[in-house]
């Protein structure tokens, strides 16, 4: 009998332990991939963008970006070179609203590959003179590849009052 408790044992801890990384959800578009949570590091840098874009600093904005980054805001402007970006985030600084971020998380559709989708939600308050909107959430997409943002989207809820 004691000799079958210490392979039991065994057994168990190897049959409890699974490897496989988990997913779920789908792409339409590419079928053969499917969503898996990634890692922390692209959120962080998505993270440090929001402090260095909090601050204003355009320059040091420009550190977070690929060469080749495409960009799309929200009222359908798009841009494929980050001076037109920072032309229409300057122009929209001007009303002078600030945010809080609600969340951030990262996904990965192909684990292996290397890159991560960053989403993040963004709050921005109306002062109470707004006779119509309290605020607006903007939900951000960047894909982060080799510690750079390749890809940045940009949609928003409008939340009545």
């Amino acid at each position: 009998m004691k000799h079958l408790i210490a392979p039991t044992i065994l057994i168990l801890m190897l049959g409890g332990c699974e490897t496989a990384q988990k997913s779920n959800g789908f792409v339409r578009t590419t079928e053969e991939y499917s969503w898996h949570i990634s890692g922390q590091s692209s959120v962080d840098l998505v993270m440090e963008l929001d402090k260095v874009w909090a601050a204003r600093d355009y320059d040091k904005m420009r550190t977070f970006f690929s060469d080749t980054a495409s960009f799309s805001f929200a009222e359908g402007e798009q841009f494929n070179s980050f001076d037109g970006f920072i032309g229409q985030v300057k122009k929209q600084a001007e009303a002078g609203n600030t945010w809080t971020t609600d969340y951030a998380f990262a996904v990965d559709l192909a684990p292996g590959e290397g890159g991560d989708w960053v989403n993040a939600a963004f709050r921005v308050e109306f002062p109470e003179s707004d006779p119509k909107k309290k605020e607006e959430v903007f939900y951000e997409w960047y894909y982060v590849k080799n510690g750079k943002i390749h890809t940045w989207s940009q949609s928003k809820q409008v939340v009545l009052k």
